[in-house]
Order: C-alpha cells, then structure tokens, then sequence
C-alpha cells in the first residue's frame, strides 16, 4: 500500500513543527483581555508553556489559541493549572478550584514565571502535541494519560515497522 505520507516524510513534518514551536518567540503571559487580542491569534494551534524562558513545563493544542489562554486561568478549565497547583503548591486534586491560598499562589506564579510560546496549525494538531509530549515526558506537567498516549502510539509504530 503507498501512503500519501510515508514515515519518513512523517517524521520530518513532526520534527520540524517541534523545532518551529521550540524556537518560537516566548511571550510573557498575562491574564488580561487586551494582552490576548494583541498577542495570541484566534487560530487553531500547538503551544507551549514556560516557566520563565526556558524551562519547558507544558505543550497543548487548541482549536482557538486565544480562547484557550483565557481558560488556562481558570483551574476548572486547564490541566496545567490543576497539575501545577497539586505538584507545586500542594493543592487538593479536585474538580473545581482549590482553596483560596493555592490559587493565589498559582495567580502569582502566572503574573511572574509563566511564558507561552505557539505555532498556528490547521491540520494534525494532536499528532504534533503527542509527538512533542513523547520528546519531553520527563520534564512536563501534562497529564499521565498524554504520555501515556503516546507511548502506545510509539510501541503500535515500532510494530508496524518490524512487520514490514
């Protein structure tokens, strides 16, 4: 069977939207209305959370990358919020918000160490993030699972290719 895109060519697409989202441009984040019209386009996208500008801590994809840094603010919304705020700030794990002090830990910590960095993707937004997940597992926050995923997929590639 011919593949539209085979492994090889594969492999290049994921490594290069990596390194385009990597080097991108570090955007100091801001929990303002303004901030997010005049930085973070409407697109659909791959991005990157920083603590600081260099210390890769999350990589997510969204259909629309301003609205999903307007929900990263809001613990019941986000993943990273909540991960953050049990591994950092030995918050309670719970569906909805944590108590009053862990959340302002988490609100200072976004005003003073939270960069994000993106790159605009219409198509293939899932395999570039497990990709990327799978390149950086022991240093992000994502969730278990996200690490989880891409290990299955890996394992179900490898088998693919001894078969061939």
């Amino acid at each position: 069977m011919k593949y539209l895109l085979d492994n090889n060519d594969l492999k290049e697409i994921l490594s290069k939207a990596e390194r385009n989202l990597l080097s991108s441009e570090k955007i100091k984040f801001k929990k303002d209305k303004t901030w997010r019209e005049n930085s973070i386009p409407s697109n659909p996208g791959v991005y990157a959370l920083y603590e600081g500008t260099q210390k890769l801590l999350y990589i997510g994809e969204t259909g629309n990358l301003r609205a999903r840094m307007n929900e990263i603010n809001r613990t019941v919304n986000h993943s990273f919020r909540k991960q953050l705020g049990f591994t950092r700030f030995e918050g309670v794990k719970s569906r909805k918000k944590f108590n009053v002090e862990v959340e302002q830990k988490l609100d200072s910590y976004f005003d003073e160490s939270l960069y994000v960095s993106f790159i605009e993707v219409n198509f293939g937004r899932l395999e570039i993030e497990t990709s990327i997940i799978s390149n950086h597992q022991t240093l992000l926050l994502n969730s278990e699972k996200k690490r989880k995923l891409k290990i299955e997929i890996t394992k179900l590639e490898e088998n693919e290719t001894a078969s061939h």
